[in-house]
């Protein structure tokens, strides 16, 4: 008997007025696979992560999570289904130490009397515990502004991983990354990749990356899928050409 696929999106179509993002796409991800979503700026790769975790409405088009219909109204909701997502840089706050940026809308208190407090305490030890895991020893009191691209990166994914996700949406990960943060970066979702076996989303423009990394390859084109393939099937050359033509 075949495996229900965790994720399975069917004629997927998303309009803004008479501006087409997203025609007619469909694929399909198991679980504890890794899925690299390319396209050239506008091809409506954004727009997928954004209807997969709640952020926006489809216009058309279904979306089966482990076999069952979904529609998620909110992120929330998204997240109480074990989806989880990490921008680039963004939701973290600057100016606010690593340990509150880690806990930041799951917050650990403890009761004294008939009142509810913040266990900073606790939330630093966690932190500190949680990120070495992940080889990103620091001090937790840092605030995120001193963070190097690479850093920030740990920070956000470890954090999306905390909540213990079945679908992880990764957006354009390795921006502004250097070589060796990067290379970092593509261990540290590997590592999470077997340990976990949670599935994963990738959008990048880093065709060598993407290939690298992901099991199966889908780019988006003006909004429709031109072709859902195996990494290892199809060649940067193909992935370029399909997209320039």
């Amino acid at each position: 008997m075949e495996a229900v696929p965790l994720l399975k999106v069917e004629n997927l179509s998303k309009s803004f007025g008479a501006i087409r993002a997203l025609h007619d796409v469909s694929f399909q991800l198991e679980q504890g696979k890794i899925l690299g979503l390319v396209g050239d700026n506008g091809a409506g790769k954004s727009t997928l992560l954004n209807i997969l975790f709640g952020r926006l409405q489809p216009s058309s088009g279904k979306i089966y999570f482990e076999g069952e219909e979904v529609r998620f109204k909110d992120p929330s909701e998204a997240m109480e289904k074990g989806v989880a997502i990490a921008y680039q840089f963004l939701d973290l706050v600057e100016i606010a130490p690593l340990w509150a940026n880690f806990f930041m809308g799951r917050e650990i208190t403890r009761k004294i009397g008939p009142f509810n407090f913040l266990d900073s305490k606790k939330m630093k030890s966690l932190t500190e515990e949680k990120l070495s895991r992940y080889g990103f020893k620091t001090d937790v009191e840092r605030e995120v502004r001193e963070l190097s691209g690479g850093e920030r990166q740990v920070l956000a994914v470890s954090r999306a991983i905390e909540t213990n996700p079945k679908l992880l949406l990764l957006d354009e990960p390795f921006t502004l990354l250097s070589i060796e943060d990067t290379e970092k970066f593509i261990s540290l979702i590997r590592e999470i990749n077997e340990k976990t076996s949670v599935s994963i989303i990738l959008v990048s423009h880093t065709l060598g990356l993407i290939k690298e990394v992901s099991h199966y390859i889908v780019l988006l084109k003006a909004g429709e899928k031109a072709f859902f393939e195996p990494a290892d099937s199809v060649s940067i050359d193909k992935i370029i050409e399909v997209m320039l033509h």
